[in-house]
Protein backbone atom coordinates (compact mmCIF):
# COMPACT_ATOMS: atom_id res chain seq x y z
CA UNK A 1 0.00 0.00 0.00
CA UNK A 2 3.17 2.57 0.44
CA UNK A 3 3.49 2.28 -3.23
CA UNK A 4 0.10 3.44 -4.05
CA UNK A 5 -0.13 7.20 -4.71
CA UNK A 6 -2.58 9.18 -3.15
CA UNK A 7 -5.36 8.87 -5.38
CA UNK A 8 -6.09 12.40 -5.81
CA UNK A 9 -3.05 12.77 -8.12
CA UNK A 10 -3.84 9.26 -9.66
CA UNK A 11 -7.13 10.84 -11.04
CA UNK A 12 -5.74 13.95 -12.41
CA UNK A 13 -2.89 11.63 -14.11
CA UNK A 14 -5.34 9.86 -15.65
CA UNK A 15 -7.83 12.27 -16.84
CA UNK A 16 -4.96 14.67 -18.19
CA UNK A 17 -3.49 11.23 -20.35
CA UNK A 18 -7.17 11.01 -21.63
CA UNK A 19 -7.29 14.46 -23.22
CA UNK A 20 -3.99 14.89 -23.63
CA UNK A 21 -4.41 18.62 -21.44
CA UNK A 22 -4.52 19.59 -18.28
CA UNK A 23 -7.24 21.98 -18.97
CA UNK A 24 -9.82 19.77 -19.90
CA UNK A 25 -8.94 17.24 -17.27
CA UNK A 26 -9.11 20.15 -14.78
CA UNK A 27 -12.88 20.77 -16.64
CA UNK A 28 -13.73 17.39 -16.09
CA UNK A 29 -12.56 17.02 -12.38
CA UNK A 30 -13.94 20.12 -11.10
CA UNK A 31 -10.40 21.27 -10.47
CA UNK A 32 -8.32 24.15 -11.45
CA UNK A 33 -6.02 23.42 -14.05
CA UNK A 34 -2.85 24.84 -11.63
CA UNK A 35 -3.82 22.19 -9.27
CA UNK A 36 -4.13 19.58 -12.09
CA UNK A 37 -0.20 20.16 -12.85
CA UNK A 38 0.48 20.23 -9.41
CA UNK A 39 -0.47 17.17 -8.66
CA UNK A 40 0.60 15.69 -11.66
CA UNK A 41 4.01 17.40 -10.35
CA UNK A 42 3.57 15.18 -7.35
CA UNK A 43 2.73 11.86 -8.97
CA UNK A 44 5.80 12.52 -10.88
CA UNK A 45 8.03 13.13 -7.95
CA UNK A 46 6.63 10.24 -5.92
CA UNK A 47 7.69 7.69 -8.86
CA UNK A 48 10.72 9.21 -9.86
CA UNK A 49 10.21 9.96 -13.22
CA UNK A 50 8.12 12.56 -15.43
CA UNK A 51 5.07 11.16 -17.10
CA UNK A 52 4.33 14.34 -19.85
CA UNK A 53 6.31 16.67 -21.92
CA UNK A 54 5.17 20.22 -21.41
CA UNK A 55 5.21 22.34 -24.81
CA UNK A 56 4.22 25.48 -25.05
CA UNK A 57 0.59 24.30 -26.14
CA UNK A 58 0.19 21.19 -25.61
CA UNK A 59 1.44 18.31 -23.79
CA UNK A 60 2.39 14.89 -24.33
CA UNK A 61 2.71 11.46 -22.61
CA UNK A 62 6.34 10.17 -22.37
CA UNK A 63 7.36 6.59 -22.65
CA UNK A 64 6.92 5.87 -18.64
CA UNK A 65 3.45 7.99 -19.17
CA UNK A 66 2.00 5.56 -21.94
CA UNK A 67 3.20 2.85 -20.38
CA UNK A 68 0.89 3.70 -17.32
CA UNK A 69 -1.92 5.28 -18.33
CA UNK A 70 -3.94 2.58 -20.00
CA UNK A 71 -3.13 0.41 -16.91
CA UNK A 72 -4.29 3.31 -14.77
CA UNK A 73 -7.76 3.87 -16.34
CA UNK A 74 -8.17 0.04 -16.28
CA UNK A 75 -7.70 0.49 -12.45
CA UNK A 76 -10.18 3.09 -11.61
CA UNK A 77 -12.84 1.57 -14.37
CA UNK A 78 -12.93 -1.31 -11.53
CA UNK A 79 -12.60 0.34 -9.09
CA UNK A 80 -15.98 2.28 -10.44
CA UNK A 81 -17.40 -0.50 -11.21
CA UNK A 82 -16.88 -2.62 -7.67
CA UNK A 83 -18.41 0.81 -5.48
CA UNK A 84 -21.42 1.15 -9.15
CA UNK A 85 -22.09 -2.59 -7.83
CA UNK A 86 -22.39 -2.29 -4.52
CA UNK A 87 -24.33 0.59 -4.93
CA UNK A 88 -26.78 -0.58 -6.88
CA UNK A 89 -27.45 -3.39 -4.46
CA UNK A 90 -27.60 -0.88 -1.59
CA UNK A 91 -29.98 1.35 -3.47
CA UNK A 92 -32.71 -1.71 -4.35
CA UNK A 93 -32.91 -2.76 -0.92
CA UNK A 94 -34.82 -1.40 1.93
CA UNK A 95 -34.43 -1.96 5.33
CA UNK A 96 -37.06 -0.85 7.97
CA UNK A 97 -37.48 -1.25 11.43
CA UNK A 98 -40.68 -1.00 12.98
CA UNK A 99 -43.03 -1.20 16.09
CA UNK A 100 -44.88 -4.15 15.80
CA UNK A 101 -48.26 -2.66 16.43
CA UNK A 102 -47.16 -0.17 13.60
CA UNK A 103 -46.83 -2.77 10.68
CA UNK A 104 -49.76 -5.04 11.92
CA UNK A 105 -52.40 -1.96 12.22
CA UNK A 106 -51.14 0.49 9.81
CA UNK A 107 -48.09 -0.25 7.48
CA UNK A 108 -48.11 -3.39 6.75
CA UNK A 109 -51.52 -3.44 4.71
CA UNK A 110 -50.06 -0.23 2.91
CA UNK A 111 -46.58 -1.48 1.28
CA UNK A 112 -47.73 -3.13 -1.69
CA UNK A 113 -48.81 0.57 -3.23
CA UNK A 114 -45.29 1.42 -2.26
CA UNK A 115 -43.67 -1.91 -4.11
CA UNK A 116 -46.14 -1.43 -7.18
CA UNK A 117 -44.72 2.22 -7.48
CA UNK A 118 -41.45 1.57 -6.99
CA UNK A 119 -41.13 -2.27 -8.38
CA UNK A 120 -37.37 -2.49 -8.15
CA UNK A 121 -36.68 -1.67 -4.29
CA UNK A 122 -37.07 -4.98 -2.20
CA UNK A 123 -38.44 -4.08 1.48
CA UNK A 124 -37.51 -6.19 4.34
CA UNK A 125 -39.62 -4.96 7.60
CA UNK A 126 -38.23 -6.10 11.19
CA UNK A 127 -40.55 -6.00 13.66
CA UNK A 128 -38.95 -4.32 17.03
CA UNK A 129 -39.34 -2.19 20.01
CA UNK A 130 -35.64 -2.47 20.59
CA UNK A 131 -33.28 0.99 19.90
CA UNK A 132 -31.79 1.17 16.52
CA UNK A 133 -28.16 2.16 16.43
CA UNK A 134 -27.69 3.34 12.33
CA UNK A 135 -24.35 3.33 12.41
CA UNK A 136 -23.80 -0.66 13.78
CA UNK A 137 -27.30 -2.02 12.28
CA UNK A 138 -28.00 -2.29 8.62
CA UNK A 139 -31.18 -0.41 8.81
CA UNK A 140 -32.43 2.33 6.62
CA UNK A 141 -35.16 3.52 8.58
CA UNK A 142 -36.45 3.44 12.19
CA UNK A 143 -40.83 3.83 13.22
CA UNK A 144 -40.82 4.33 16.69
CA UNK A 145 -43.21 6.47 19.34
CA UNK A 146 -41.77 9.52 21.58
CA UNK A 147 -41.34 12.52 21.44
CA UNK A 148 -38.72 12.72 18.35
CA UNK A 149 -35.99 13.99 20.03
CA UNK A 150 -33.26 11.99 17.85
CA UNK A 151 -29.93 14.45 17.13
CA UNK A 152 -28.10 13.47 14.25
CA UNK A 153 -31.09 11.96 12.70
CA UNK A 154 -33.71 13.24 10.25
CA UNK A 155 -37.28 12.82 11.68
CA UNK A 156 -40.63 13.13 10.70
CA UNK A 157 -44.11 12.73 12.95
CA UNK A 158 -46.04 10.80 11.36
CA UNK A 159 -49.11 10.85 13.41
CA UNK A 160 -50.42 11.52 16.95
CA UNK A 161 -49.77 8.93 19.93
CA UNK A 162 -53.69 9.60 20.84
CA UNK A 163 -55.34 6.94 22.58
CA UNK A 164 -59.41 5.74 23.45
CA UNK A 165 -61.54 2.72 24.51
CA UNK A 166 -63.45 0.95 22.19
CA UNK A 167 -65.37 -1.89 22.19
CA UNK A 168 -67.79 -4.04 20.39
CA UNK A 169 -71.60 -2.60 20.24
CA UNK A 170 -73.34 -5.69 21.07
CA UNK A 171 -70.10 -5.82 24.14
CA UNK A 172 -71.86 -1.89 25.23
CA UNK A 173 -75.05 -3.00 24.87
CA UNK A 174 -74.83 -6.32 27.50
CA UNK A 175 -72.57 -4.39 29.96
CA UNK A 176 -74.57 -1.24 29.83
CA UNK A 177 -71.34 1.15 29.79
CA UNK A 178 -72.91 4.24 30.35
CA UNK A 179 -70.21 6.43 32.66
CA UNK A 180 -66.56 6.28 32.09
CA UNK A 181 -66.61 4.39 35.71
CA UNK A 182 -68.23 1.35 34.24
CA UNK A 183 -64.91 0.37 32.77
CA UNK A 184 -64.26 -0.45 36.41
CA UNK A 185 -66.51 -3.67 36.36
CA UNK A 186 -65.47 -5.21 33.00
CA UNK A 187 -62.43 -6.78 31.76
CA UNK A 188 -59.85 -4.35 30.02
CA UNK A 189 -57.34 -4.68 27.56
CA UNK A 190 -54.45 -2.33 26.51
CA UNK A 191 -51.66 -0.35 28.36
CA UNK A 192 -52.19 0.24 32.01
CA UNK A 193 -50.74 3.48 32.41
CA UNK A 194 -53.10 4.76 29.77
CA UNK A 195 -56.24 2.79 31.03
CA UNK A 196 -55.07 5.30 34.09
CA UNK A 197 -54.55 8.57 32.75
CA UNK A 198 -57.94 8.06 30.44
CA UNK A 199 -59.99 7.40 33.89
CA UNK A 200 -57.83 9.98 35.69
CA UNK A 201 -58.80 12.64 32.91
CA UNK A 202 -62.47 11.28 33.14
CA UNK A 203 -63.01 12.03 36.34
CA UNK A 204 -62.61 8.00 37.81
CA UNK A 205 -60.92 7.21 40.43
CA UNK A 206 -58.08 4.31 39.73
CA UNK A 207 -58.30 1.07 40.82
CA UNK A 208 -55.03 0.08 43.38
CA UNK A 209 -54.91 -3.44 41.21
CA UNK A 210 -56.97 -4.60 38.85
CA UNK A 211 -57.49 -8.41 38.46
CA UNK A 212 -59.80 -7.34 35.04
CA UNK A 213 -56.83 -6.05 33.46
CA UNK A 214 -54.87 -8.18 30.57
CA UNK A 215 -52.11 -6.79 28.94
CA UNK A 216 -50.61 -8.25 25.21
CA UNK A 217 -47.74 -5.01 24.92
CA UNK A 218 -48.83 -5.38 21.12
CA UNK A 219 -52.26 -3.09 20.74
CA UNK A 220 -53.14 -5.94 18.08
CA UNK A 221 -53.76 -8.43 20.07
CA UNK A 222 -55.66 -5.97 22.43
CA UNK A 223 -58.60 -5.46 19.50
CA UNK A 224 -58.44 -8.67 18.61
CA UNK A 225 -59.25 -9.92 21.73
CA UNK A 226 -61.81 -6.90 21.94
CA UNK A 227 -63.76 -7.55 18.45
CA UNK A 228 -64.77 -10.98 20.40
CA UNK A 229 -66.21 -9.48 22.14
CA UNK A 230 -64.20 -10.82 25.66
CA UNK A 231 -63.52 -6.78 27.12
CA UNK A 232 -62.71 -3.39 26.20
CA UNK A 233 -59.61 -1.97 24.71
CA UNK A 234 -57.50 1.46 24.76
CA UNK A 235 -55.47 2.03 21.94
CA UNK A 236 -54.18 4.56 19.53
CA UNK A 237 -56.79 5.75 17.37
CA UNK A 238 -55.01 5.77 14.08
CA UNK A 239 -54.82 2.13 14.08
CA UNK A 240 -58.49 1.66 15.02
CA UNK A 241 -59.90 2.94 11.67
CA UNK A 242 -60.96 -0.04 9.84
CA UNK A 243 -62.44 -1.32 12.63
CA UNK A 244 -64.27 1.92 13.36
CA UNK A 245 -65.29 3.00 9.94
CA UNK A 246 -66.58 -0.66 9.25
CA UNK A 247 -68.87 -0.77 12.94
CA UNK A 248 -66.95 -3.39 14.37
CA UNK A 249 -65.89 -0.90 17.03
CA UNK A 250 -67.15 2.13 18.55
CA UNK A 251 -66.40 4.46 21.15
CA UNK A 252 -68.52 4.42 24.19
CA UNK A 253 -67.07 7.51 25.61
CA UNK A 254 -65.78 10.39 24.22
CA UNK A 255 -62.98 11.47 25.73
CA UNK A 256 -59.60 10.87 23.73
CA UNK A 257 -56.29 11.19 25.75
CA UNK A 258 -54.16 13.85 24.27
CA UNK A 259 -50.65 12.65 24.91
CA UNK A 260 -48.74 14.52 23.29
CA UNK A 261 -46.17 12.36 21.81
CA UNK A 262 -46.59 10.99 18.66
CA UNK A 263 -44.73 8.00 15.89
CA UNK A 264 -41.95 9.09 14.12
CA UNK A 265 -40.34 8.13 10.70
CA UNK A 266 -36.46 8.79 11.99
CA UNK A 267 -33.06 8.02 9.50
CA UNK A 268 -29.33 8.97 9.17
CA UNK A 269 -29.12 12.84 8.11
CA UNK A 270 -26.19 10.96 6.71
CA UNK A 271 -28.69 8.73 4.23
CA UNK A 272 -31.17 11.40 2.82
CA UNK A 273 -29.65 11.89 -0.77
CA UNK A 274 -30.02 8.48 -1.40
CA UNK A 275 -33.38 7.89 -4.35
CA UNK A 276 -34.52 5.38 -2.43
CA UNK A 277 -34.51 6.97 1.09
CA UNK A 278 -36.20 10.17 -0.56
CA UNK A 279 -38.98 7.87 -1.93
CA UNK A 280 -39.64 5.95 1.05
CA UNK A 281 -39.60 8.93 2.58
CA UNK A 282 -41.82 11.05 0.30
CA UNK A 283 -44.40 7.78 0.16
CA UNK A 284 -45.02 7.49 4.05
CA UNK A 285 -45.23 10.74 5.23
CA UNK A 286 -47.93 10.88 2.32
CA UNK A 287 -49.67 7.85 3.47
CA UNK A 288 -49.48 9.50 7.10
CA UNK A 289 -51.16 12.64 6.19
CA UNK A 290 -54.17 10.85 4.80
CA UNK A 291 -54.58 8.95 7.43
CA UNK A 292 -54.45 11.63 9.68
CA UNK A 293 -57.50 13.47 7.22
CA UNK A 294 -59.48 10.49 7.75
CA UNK A 295 -58.80 10.42 11.61
CA UNK A 296 -61.43 13.33 12.26
CA UNK A 297 -64.14 11.99 10.30
CA UNK A 298 -63.80 8.26 11.47
CA UNK A 299 -63.85 9.24 15.29
CA UNK A 300 -66.75 11.44 14.57
CA UNK A 301 -69.01 8.93 13.14
CA UNK A 302 -68.01 6.41 15.50
CA UNK A 303 -68.79 8.79 18.23
CA UNK A 304 -72.29 9.22 16.19
CA UNK A 305 -73.08 5.33 16.74
CA UNK A 306 -72.78 4.90 20.31
CA UNK A 307 -74.45 8.04 20.51
CA UNK A 308 -76.78 6.17 23.32
CA UNK A 309 -74.15 5.46 25.83
CA UNK A 310 -74.18 8.39 28.61
CA UNK A 311 -71.42 10.93 28.93
CA UNK A 312 -70.60 11.90 32.22
CA UNK A 313 -70.93 15.70 32.87
CA UNK A 314 -67.64 16.38 33.87
CA UNK A 315 -65.99 19.37 31.26
CA UNK A 316 -63.70 16.68 30.54
CA UNK A 317 -66.49 14.87 28.77
CA UNK A 318 -67.27 17.28 26.46
CA UNK A 319 -66.62 16.72 22.63
CA UNK A 320 -63.27 17.71 22.08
Amino acid sequence: MSKIPPMSAVRAFEAAARHLSFTRAAEELGMTQAAVSYQIRLLEERIGTPLFVRLPREVRLTAAGRQLAPRVTEAIDLLGAAFSEIADKTEHHLHISVLPTVVSSWLGQRLASFQTAHPNISIRVHMSTDLVDFKRDAIDFAVRSGSGDWPGNDVFPLFPLDYVPVCTPSFLEKHQLKHPSDVLRVRRFGNASWWRRWMIETGVEPPASNGTELIFDVQAMDVATTLADHGIAIAVSTFLMEELKSGRLIRPFEHVVRDGRAYWLVYPQSSRRQKKIQAFRDWIIAEADASNALLATVMDDSRSASSQAVVGESALMKPE
